[in-house]
């Protein structure tokens, strides 16, 4: 499971990065991630180190784009 982070409108917690809508990568560890809360619909956003399950597809994509990933 990936980071858990806390809805700001009805308070449910461990809400789950990897299950992300978008996320906009910052550094090769370190992304702003964009979900719904399953419970109340709210848009959650957060920033957080990508878990260790997303980093592999988010190489990849940046592979594909031809984006600098910074240090290697």
């Amino acid at each position: 499971m990936g980071q858990g982070v806390r809805c700001p409108a009805c308070g449910a917690d461990g809400l789950d990065v990897c299950r992300y809508e978008s996320m906009m990568v910052l550094s090769s560890d370190f992304a702003m991630f964009a979900l719904r809360c399953p419970r109340c619909g709210a848009a959650v956003s957060s920033m957080q180190r990508i878990p260790l399950q997303l980093r592999d597809e988010v190489r990849f994509a940046a592979i594909e784009v031809g984006a600098g990933m910074g240090r290697e």
